[in-house]
């Protein structure tokens, strides 16, 4: 079985979710004899993709400014007047003519054409690849409906899910139950046609200690708040929250990791008079773990999420978790999450202090979380969506067979 994949994820993710899950799935196959598999991409800065033994001669960054290639083995060469970049024996033209983009697709375009490989599978939603795929299978997997059901919040993007992309793919695959019920409504896409697969952490719920420095500069007692902060994600709601929690929990902090704090983030905080209580950091692996691990408490107040990786993460270490009673939040915690309702202050106010104060209830949930991250694995993952590629070929092969005695 012969699997194509594409740049399109890998030209704008260092780090992120989606990229992260397709590193997953080649990862596992690079290991499966029955799975060969192919990544047509030259320039990206992937950090994943490094990972993978047949990446690590074969990839260029995308430009910055100054010299692009500088920091390639071979350094950079001046050859006459007209300027070439010479990298590892790749002679490249200047980067001010450089579209890593177009470079990119172009090496899926040719690879498709070519037709040497059994199904598709596009790592993200441009459907330039419908001109040239002939009759060949495709599968799309879609992570949310966010743009379809926040679209007042101006998340409509050119490069996004549309219906002749899903209505021509030979089968969808969602990461959750409510993803896949959000397509049926939305889409008015045949259940049947729509395969769940689950993603699963990708971190360690053991490894290296951080830096004393860094632990002395958390608070003794704080929630934690990891990831974007983007509207849907009801943060400035929950910060107000805070501000009402802190009246009677005096030591209580709050840590943000992601994207420093912004102007609207910060007169709010002013305004409500917690500016000393919102802490932001960068972190590492390590340094995320160590987080999880000493909060009281992951708060995670989205208004919708397509899967909720954090939840994961926060089981896998011990970290009991406060989240919304909404979309694939209840899908993904079941019962080891405590809940409430995202624009509902007091169902806030409450779970967050039941957490803080319940020991009981907090220890039970603990316990629960630890139980239930064992449900997801990036293993099942893997060897979910091979039997979906294999379904999909499979029924094809049924066609074909019957086209032909006709």
């Amino acid at each position: 079985m012969k699997i194509l994949y594409d740049h399109q994820i890998f030209d704008f993710q260092q780090f992120g979710g989606v990229s992260r899950y397709f590193f997953e799935l080649m990862a596992h196959f690079e290991r499966d004899a029955s799975v060969e598999w192919d990544l047509p991409l030259l320039y990206t800065d992937n950090e994943y993709l490094k990972k993978i033994p047949r990446f690590a001669d074969s990839l260029l960054p995308r430009s910055k400014k100054g010299d692009p290639y500088k920091n390639f083995l071979g350094g950079t060469e001046f050859r006459g007047k007209r300027i070439l970049y010479r990298v590892k024996n790749k002679v490249l033209p200047p980067p001010a003519s450089i579209n890593e983009t177009a470079i990119n697709k172009a090496k899926a375009i040719r690879k498709i054409q070519e037709g040497d490989f059994d199904l598709f599978h596009p790592t993200y939603y441009d459907d330039y690849f419908l001109e040239y795929i002939g009759e060949k299978p495709f599968v799309v997997t879609v992570y949310d409906m966010i743009h379809q059901i926040f679209p007042e919040y101006g998340l409509y993007e050119k490069l996004d899910k549309n219906k002749d992309l899903l209505d021509r793919a030979s089968k969808i695959i969602s990461i959750s139950e409510s993803t896949k019920t959000d397509l049926v409504n939305m889409f008015n896409i045949d259940e049947k046609k729509i395969a769940v697969t689950h993603l699963a952490s990708s971190l360690e719920a053991e490894g290296e200690d951080v830096s004393a420095s860094f632990k002395e500069k958390l608070p003794a007692k704080y929630l934690l708040y990891v990831g974007g902060r983007g509207a849907y994600k009801n943060f400035l709601f929950f910060a107000q929250v805070v501000a009402a929690v802190v009246e009677k929990e005096k030591d209580l902090a709050v840590v943000c990791t992601g994207a420093p704090f912004d102007e609207r983030e910060r007169y709010l905080f002013n305004k409500t008079g917690i500016t000393g209580r919102m802490h932001h950091t960068y972190v590492t692996d390590a340094e995320l773990r160590h987080l999880y691990r000493n909060a009281e408490a992951l708060a995670f107040p989205s208004m919708y999420e397509g899967f909720g990786l954090p939840i994961l993460e926060a089981f896998s270490c011990g970290c009991p978790v406060l989240v919304s009673n909404t979309s694939s939040l209840i899908e993904i915690g079941e019962e080891a999450a405590t809940y409430f309702e995202p624009k509902n202050p007091g169902s806030m106010i409450n779970a967050i202090r039941k957490v803080i104060n319940d020991h009981e209830h907090r220890q039970q949930k603990i316990d629960l979380g630890y139980q239930q991250v064992k449900k997801f694995s990036w293993q099942k993952t893997a060897h979910e969506t091979k039997r979906v590629y294999q379904q999909v070929l499979s029924d094809l092969h049924l066609r074909n067979q019957v086209s032909a005695n006709i």
